[in-house]
Order: structure tokens, then sequence, then C-alpha cells
């Protein structure tokens, strides 16, 4: 392209410029230029075929990229919204999803579950929620399927504690003594679903999970 088509094609765009910038050239912009680089191009020295042919792949690229980008912005609005059912559908259903957060209501607490990685004693430890430990229950020795935990809602002196949110922690030891991987999930009843920042989130009590953390739907 040669100076004066450029600065004719500056001079074009001169006054969109002013009311709004853009980050990148659009299709639009591409055909301006090359309209504007024909008009001016010195006769003498006429564009040779094979640079049209370049400029014209370059449009068809630009206009193939933005047909991709709102295809993709497409799909990511059709999933959220798909999400966003499922999880609507999912209130008042009764599920198991990762963690470890209990509530206690009425001294009747919600239910949890652990599962080791190999065969150990378990221990579970239940604390209230600023994090003091409230309840130690030995478990005794657990084999590796998915063990339930139901808390009576009682501290160690057997004392009903009051109504709120609490949690579980379970450690195990194998029969040398060392550690052993435990994984803890929680049951509940699926309440409400908020959106945040488009994300769908199910109310389980005062928990916020995500839809992928669902692990079963018991009910």
């Amino acid at each position: 392209m040669t100076t004066s088509a450029i600065n004719a094609a500056t001079a074009t765009g001169a006054s969109t410029n002013t009311t709004s910038k853009k980050g990148a050239l659009d299709q639009a912009d591409f055909l301006k230029i090359f309209v504007t680089q024909l008009k001016y191009q010195d006769p003498l020295q006429p564009l040779d075929n094979y640079q049209m042919a370049s400029q014209m792949a370059q449009f068809s690229m630009v206009e193939s990229l933005n047909s991709m980008t709102a295809s993709i912005k497409s799909m990511e609005s059709s999933q959220a919204a798909v999400n966003n059912l499922q999880a609507a559908a999912l209130v008042g259903k009764k599920v198991e999803v990762k963690g470890n957060a209990l509530s206690l209501s009425q001294g009747t607490a919600s239910e949890g579950s652990y599962q080791l990685d190999k065969p150990g004693k378990a221990t579970i430890k239940v604390l209230d929620e600023k994090g003091s430990l409230v309840r130690v229950i030995e478990s005794g020795v657990k084999d590796t399927q998915k063990q339930k935990f139901i808390w009576d809602g009682k501290n160690d002196q057997g004392t009903t504690l009051p109504n709120g949110q609490y949690s579980f922690q379970v450690s195990a030891v194998d029969a040398q003594g060392a550690a052993i991987e435990v994984k803890t999930t929680m049951v509940g009843k699926v309440e409400g679903v908020t959106l945040d920042q488009g994300k769908a989130y199910l109310q389980i009590g005062s928990n916020k999970v995500l839809l992928s953390e669902i692990i079963a739907i018991l009910a």
C-alpha cells in the first residue's frame, strides 16, 4: 500500500476514531483500507494479482474468526442456561456433595460420609463454626467402603449443642501408624439456587456449592 493510500484511509476513519476506539481492526476496517488502496493506487504501478488475492484471503480470515467467536459465545450462553435449568430442577432434592459441613437444627444434624484410601483406624472430630473442638468420636477400624457419619448433635459431655453450622474432620492411620488419606462428603437438601457471575450455586443450608461438586442425587 502506498503512503498516500494509508494517509487517505487514516483521514477517512478519523471521524470514527474520535467517537469510539477499537482494540482491533474488524472486517469493515479491512474493506475500507482495501477500497482506499485501490482508489489511490499508482496507475503506473497497479496492485498485482498475488497481492490482491493475499489481502482478500485476510478479509476472509477476519470474517471467519468473527463468526467463530460469535458461535463460541452463543454456545457458552446455551451451556450456562442448561446448567441453570439443571440446578433449578434440584431444588428440594437430597444431594451428596464434596465437603465436610454439618448443620444442626433442634438436635438433629445433617448427614456426612467419609472414605479411607486403605483400611485403618478412623477418628472423627466435630467443630463449631468458630473452629472450636466440641466432640471427638473414635470410629474404630474401617475398610475402604464409604462410611456414613450421623452426629447426634451432642458434645463430649452429652449436652445437646445449639442450632448452627458445624463441620467434621476425619483422620485415619494404618496398622503401622502411618496416616491414611480420607475423602469427606456432606449430604443435605437443596433449598435454592443463586447465580453469581454466570455460575449457578446450590444453597444447602448456609453452604453454597457449585453444580459440578455434586457427587450423587439421593432423593
